[in-house]
Formats: structure tokens, C-alpha cells, sequence
């Protein structure tokens, strides 16, 4: 049974993926816990079924009898008998903002993927659980063999224009997600941080523009979209939760298109390490920033350019169409600290660990 993010993505649908293309359900019965049952796919591989998450059912209460393995990106179902396995996932690398207090792994989960040992320290702490733990796995995430096996042919989905170079911007969230959430005391007045006003957006536009660049800002899906302000321009493209389902766009395929990333507190910067291409963080509202970080100096866990303002974006875009990247160097040591793999092996890793095996092998 596997729980995602948001149904079929994340690191629940990367491993989906992986078990339909190698054939594991020919020979296993595979159940989607889905969120929106409504949106999912009307045809089905075989020996693929789904239950809801948020409602009861006999289908469900006899699957989760049945069920020898449980997956969860998000919401953990629990466990009826001792010989079941249940599984964490998670749905991102994590990031520098603090969780610590708010992600909470019940205990019936006996695995929790992991990325490296050093990673672990910092999951572990961000998750209240005790360090060392054997709940602890470090096999890697599925979605990464998404991004080290991808070309550049999602921005088809986008674009039919050609670039010199290509920048994508994926913000965490400050406001939304519910109960009105929100997490900067600094008001965001076009929905995004650092751009203040539209003339700020219209002038960067024309800087791309003026660079032959295209900057992709990817809304991330919990925003309250109410205060986003921006739209497409000629050298823009403002992508949320609604247009990528509609596109069918996938993150981590989009990301394989970038020639850079600007993101901040969110885990997407530690995803992107694996491509080993530069990465800058947008930090002009770090002190009021509510959540807090994972670290005390979080400068530790930062190998790009910092922006503060609309000046230094500018030059970190003009260092990518130069070619010059400053953090090499640092990039390459992190990413060496956090990933203890650089392959596209994470789903065939999970499934070696849980023992399964396929008929097609």
C-alpha cells in the first residue's frame, strides 16, 4: 500500500513508477491510499487498485488487513499485525527551515529512508528521534533516480522557445497550507519573497530578456495563491500546483532542465546538489523567517550564492550567463556529506531491502 504527497508523486510515485516499469505487479497487488481519488487515473495497471485516505471502506479496511508493506510520504496508516513493514519515505530532502516539533513519525513506521550517515544526524534530530536508530535507512530517495536519469525534454510542457540559459526558482511556502498558516512575519505583496513591486517583476523580465535567459518560477503547491500577483511574461513562466497537474509536469524532470536553481529554506536546494550545478538562496526575510532552522549557522549547510535583494539576483544571473560558478568547490563537499549515493539505484535499493522479487528476473 503506498501513501505520496499529493497521490502519484513524490517519492511514493517514483517507486510506483519504478515497480510498474519493472513489472513487481504482475506478481504483487499494489494499493493507492489516495488524498484525491476523484483526480486519479481511470485505467489502472494491472493488479493496481486504490482505497481514500480520508474516509472508510471495507476495500480499505481488508487491504490494510492483507498488506505486508506500507509506504508513506505523509500521512502513515497504521499497522494490524506484527509481521507488516512500514516504511517512511518522506517527501523531500530536507531543508534548512526547522520541523522539529511539527513532523512526527509514529512508531509503528520501522523504516525511515535516508540519504547518508551525516544526513541521518540532522533527520533524526528534525524528527524528535533518538540518534543512532536502526529505523534509520540509507538506500536514498526515489524521486532522485527520476532527476539523474532526466534530459531536458520537460520544458517542452512549458516552452517551445529556446534559451540560452535556463533558471529555476522554486520558493517554499510562507503563507498557506491551511489553518492560515504562515510562516514569515514579512509580507510578501506579489506572493513571492524579495520582488517587492510589479515594475521590480516587469525589470527582470527584460533583464532575461536582455540575456536570452528564461526563469521558470515553480509556486510550491501548499501557497496560499490568493496573493500570488505575477503572471507569464516573455522571458517568465509562473507555474502552481493546478497548471503543473494540468501539464503533467514533473519537479524533479524539471529540474534536470535548469541550469541553476534559486531557491531558500526549501529541501528542493539539497535535491538539486545531485545535478552538481549551481544553486543560490534567496534569504531576505531569514530573520523573519518563524519556523527557524535546522542549524544554528546555517551558512554550514549553504554552498551557493546568498540574495538579499533584487540587485544581487540580478548578478547571480549574470554569473550563470558567464559561466562563472563561485561555489563549486563547496557544492561538491556538501554534496559528498549529504549523499552517501550518486546513482539512480534508490527504487532497485528499496526493493533489494525489502526483499521483493519480480518475475520478469
Amino acid at each position: 500500500m503506498i501513501e505520496s504527497h499529493n497521490d502519484f508523486d513524490c517519492n511514493g510515485g517514483a517507486f510506483y513508477d519504478y515497480l510498474i516499469q519493472e513489472g513487481y505487479n504482475e506478481k504483487y497487488k499494489i494499493i493507492w491510499i489516495l488524498k484525491h481519488p476523484e483526480d486519479r487515473p481511470l485505467v489502472l495497471p494491472e493488479n493496481v487498485g486504490w482505497v481514500p485516505l480520508y474516509r472508510p471502506s471495507l476495500k480499505k479496511a481488508y487491504y490494510v488487513c492483507m498488506a505486508k508493506f506500507f509506504t508513506a510520504d505523509n500521512s502513515v496508516t497504521g499497522k494490524v499485525r506484527k509481521e507488516q513493514k512500514s516504511f517512511y519515505l518522506t517527501h523531500g530532502a530536507f531543508g534548512l527551515k526547522k520541523v522539529k516539533g511539527k513532523a512526527k513519525i509514529p512508531a509503528s513506521v520501522d523504516y525511515i529512508l535516508s540519504l547518508s550517515e551525516k544526513y541521518t544526524a540532522i533527520l533524526a534530530e528534525q524528527l524528535s528521534i533518538e540518534y543512532p536508530s536502526k529505523r534509520f535507512v540509507c538506500l536514498g530517495y526515489p524521486t532522485l533516480d527520476i532527476l539523474n536519469r532526466s534530459d531536458r525534454s520537460e520544458l517542452d510542457k512549458i516552452t517551445q522557445d529556446s534559451f540560452e540559459k535556463v533558471f529555476l526558482w522554486m520558493p517554499t511556502f510562507r503563507k498557506g497550507g491551511g489553518f492560515r498558516r504562515n510562516d514569515s512575519t514579512e509580507e510578501q505583496k506579489l506572493g513571492i519573497p524579495l520582488i517587492d513591486t510589479i515594475e521590480q517583476y516587469y525589470e527582470l523580465n527584460d533583464y532575461l530578456n536582455e540575456k536570452n535567459a528564461l526563469m521558470i518560477i515553480k509556486i510550491h503547491p501548499m501557497q496560499d495563491l490568493d496573493t500570488l500577483k505575477v503572471k507569464d511574461q516573455t522571458n517568465i513562466r509562473v507555474l502552481t500546483g493546478e497548471t503543473v497537474k494540468k501539464r503533467g509536469i514533473d519537479n524533479y524532470r524539471l529540474m534536470a532542465c535548469s541550469d541553476a536553481l534559486i531557491s531558500d529554506y526549501s529541501s528542493a536546494a539539497y535535491e538539486y546538489l545531485q545535478l552538481n550545478r549551481p544553486i543560490a538562496y534567496v534569504l531576505s526575510d531569514e530573520k523573519e523567517y518563524k519556523l527557524g532552522f535546522v542549524v544554528d549557522d546555517i551558512r554550514a549547510l549553504i554552498a551557493g550564492d546568498l540574495i538579499y535583494s533584487f540587485i544581487e539576483m540580478k548578478e547571480f544571473i549574470q554569473n550563470i550567463i558567464f559561466e562563472n560558478d563561485n561555489a563549486m568547490e563547496k557544492r561538491i563537499k556538501l554534496r559528498e556529506d549529504i549523499y552517501k549515493y550518486h546513482d539512480d539505484q534508490n527504487c532497485k535499493r528499496l526493493v533489494d531491502f525489502m526483499g521483493l522479487s519480480c518475475n520478469k528476473n
